[in-house]
C-alpha cells in the first residue's frame, strides 16, 4: 500500500488526518485507534505529520503520541537545548493536537521542534531532521475549518513562519503537511498555450444546493432575479501559492484525487461533494527534488478516517540552494 520509491535515498513524506483519535476511549475508539495504526503502518512512510491527536490534557497527548509512534514503529522525541527528549507533540488551541513523527535512521536536530497556536485555530509544528544531505523542515499544520477570512490570514501566518525569503542561516528547505480545510489555487502552465491554469479540474461545489456549512467554503452573490449563486473560494489557498508553498500535486501535475467526501459523518460528503483538503506543500528549493504523489485511497483508510493520507517523495539530493 506504500508509495513505491523512484531511488533508495529518496524519502517519503505523509500527512493524515486521524479523525479525532484518543476521544473515544470505548470499544469503538479502541478499533478506531487499531484502523489508524495499521493504516499508518502501511504506509511504510518516512517522515508523518498527523491532525486530530485528542486526550485530555497535554500530558495525556503526548502519552498519545508516544503510544501512536511505538505501535507504528516510528519515533517522535526530539532532544532539547539541554539534552531533555520531548515528543514533538504540537498544542491545538481548541484541543486538537498535532503531531510529527519519522522512522529510525532519520535524526531530529537537537532543539529544532517548534510550535505555536496562539494566531491559529488549531496549531502548526516544525522539526528540522536529517534524512541524509541538507537537513530538511518537516511541518505539520491544521486550518480552520470556520471563516473564510480567518483561514486566509492564518495562511499568511503559515507563510511567514515557513517560507523564509532570503536564506542565509535561517535557510531549510521546508516540507508541510496539513488538512488545509481548503481549496488549492495553485496554477500550472498549459505547454500548448502557455497560459497558467488552475491545477484544480474544477468547483467542487458546482451544481450543489446552497447549505448553510458553504458560507465557510464558498463566495456568494445574487442573480438580477435574487438568486444566490455560489462558487468556490480560494483565496486562502492563493496565499499560500503567492507566498512561496507551492503545492506538491500541483508541481508534479499528479491526477487529482479527492481526500475527504468518502466518510459517512462527513457533512459535505452526504451531499455528493469530494473535496482535496488535505496535501502537502514546499518551499522553492524542494520543487526539484519532488519525485511522486499519493492519495492512499483504500478500504482500510476509508474506514479509519474522514480524510485520506496523502503521501510525497521527495529525493534530497535533489534540493537546491535558495
Amino acid at each position: 500500500m506504500g508509495l513505491a520509491r523512484s531511488s533508495p535515498g529518496s524519502v517519503l513524506f505523509t500527512t493524515y488526518n486521524l479523525l479525532d483519535l484518543g476521544a473515544d476511549d470505548s470499544v469503538d475508539g479502541a478499533k478506531h485507534y487499531a484502523m489508524v495504526a495499521e493504516s499508518i503502518r502501511a504506509l511504510r512512510t518516512d517522515v508523518l505529520a498527523v491532525q486530530e491527536i485528542c486526550a485530555p490534557g497535554l500530558p495525556a497527548a503526548r502519552a498519545l503520541l508516544l503510544r501512536l509512534a511505538a505501535d507504528t514503529g516510528l519515533r517522535c522525541l526530539v532532544p532539547g537545548p539541554g539534552g531533555e527528549a520531548v515528543p514533538a507533540l504540537c498544542p491545538g488551541s481548541r484541543g486538537y493536537h498535532l503531531g510529527l513523527l519519522w522512522r529510525d535512521g532519520i535524526e531530529p536536530v537537537p532543539g529544532s521542534f517548534h510550535s505555536r497556536n496562539a494566531d491559529f485555530w488549531h496549531g502548526l509544528g516544525w522539526v528540522t531532521l536529517d534524512v541524509g544531505g541538507p537537513v530538511v523542515r518537516h511541518a505539520v499544520y491544521h486550518a480552520s475549518p470556520f471563516g473564510r477570512k480567518i483561514r486566509a490570514d492564518q495562511s499568511e501566518i503559515v507563510v511567514a513562519s515557513l517560507a523564509r525569503p532570503g536564506g542565509g542561516a535561517e535557510w531549510v528547505p521546508t516540507l508541510v503537511g496539513a488538512d488545509w480545510n481548503g481549496e488549492s489555487a495553485d496554477r500550472i502552465r498549459d505547454p500548448a498555450t502557455g497560459r497558467w491554469e488552475l491545477y484544480e479540474p474544477g468547483d467542487p461545489y458546482a451544481g450543489v444546493d446552497w447549505f448553510e456549512d458553504l458560507v465557510h467554503q464558498c463566495e456568494w452573490d445574487y442573480d438580477e432575479q435574487g438568486r444566490r449563486r455560489h462558487r468556490v473560494d480560494r483565496t486562502a489557498g492563493d496565499v499560500l501559492w503567492a507566498g512561496g508553498l507551492h503545492d506538491a500535486a500541483a508541481v508534479l501535475r499528479a491526477p487529482w484525487q479527492p481526500t475527504a467526501g468518502h466518510h459517512r459523518d462527513d457533512a459535505y460528503g452526504a451531499r455528493g461533494v469530494r473535496r482535496r483538503i488535505d496535501g502537502v506543500r514546499v518551499t522553492a528549493e524542494m520543487v526539484p527534488a519532488l519525485r511522486a504523489h499519493r492519495v492512499t485511497d483504500t478500504g482500510l483508510t476509508r474506514r479509519a478516517s474522514d480524510h485520506l493520507p496523502v503521501t510525497v517523495e521527495y529525493d534530497p539530493s535533489a534540493i537546491t540552494a535558495p
